[in-house]
């Protein structure tokens, strides 16, 4: 009997120490904390950075401010060129020189000087399609250097040391002018078969 007892007061220990707390079993859950990730904006070196109007004006610019020294150092090559029977490289220089003559501002210029500038593009242009034909060229740069002959006349030489020559032998002995940047004359009419034909017929 007494070992019944003991048996019956071990097996309500154990069962009391093995009965959950109902305090600790109501425990209540705590509040999911939820975390949302966040869109960054997109960043701004990523953009295309447009050009400025000013920086597309300044490339769409055609005309340049009118410069006779401009003009005149792009007519010396091409008359170079012809002095040393170099029809090729005449032609080149020519299509430089009209395209100087074509970028020329002349919305302050006298009508005249706009009327000369029309005739110097128009023979520069000649001179630049006739690479094989340098008779023809030379004819041109007659007419051509009358005209920046006449554009000194009228603008100065932008500071430049000129002289006008004159070769007596040319177009059937009637004669031409050249503009030329040396004292010493290198005929660009006849060449290189009377390269030194010719004399100073005015200083700029």
């Amino acid at each position: 009997m007494k070992n019944i007892i003991t048996v019956l007061f071990v097996g309500a220990t154990l069962y009391s120490c093995n009965k959950p707390d109902s305090k600790i079993s109501e425990k209540k859950a705590e509040p999911e904390i939820k975390t949302t990730d966040k869109t960054e904006p997109a960043e701004i070196s990523n953009q295309e950075v447009k050009e400025s109007p000013e920086e597309s004006k300044k490339e769409s610019t055609v005309s340049a401010a009118f410069s006779i020294k401009q003009i005149v150092e792009s007519y010396l090559p091409l008359k170079n060129a012809l002095t040393k029977d170099d029809s090729k490289t005449a032609s080149s220089e020519a299509k430089k020189l009209y395209s100087v003559l074509k970028k020329q501002d002349v919305s302050k210029l006298s009508s005249e000087v706009k009327d000369i500038l029309e005739s110097a593009a128009e023979n520069a242009e000649h001179i630049g399609e006739k690479s094989d034909d340098i008779a023809h060229q030379r004819e041109h740069l007659l007419s051509l250097s009358n005209d920046i002959t006449d554009l000194i006349k009228e603008k100065g030489t932008g500071g430049l040391k000129l002289y006008q020559d004159f070769c007596p032998m040319y177009n059937n002995g009637k004669g031409g002018t050249w503009i030329s940047e040396s004292e010493e004359i290198i005929n660009p009419y006849e060449g290189q078969k009377m390269i030194n034909c010719g004399s100073i017929k005015k200083v700029f």
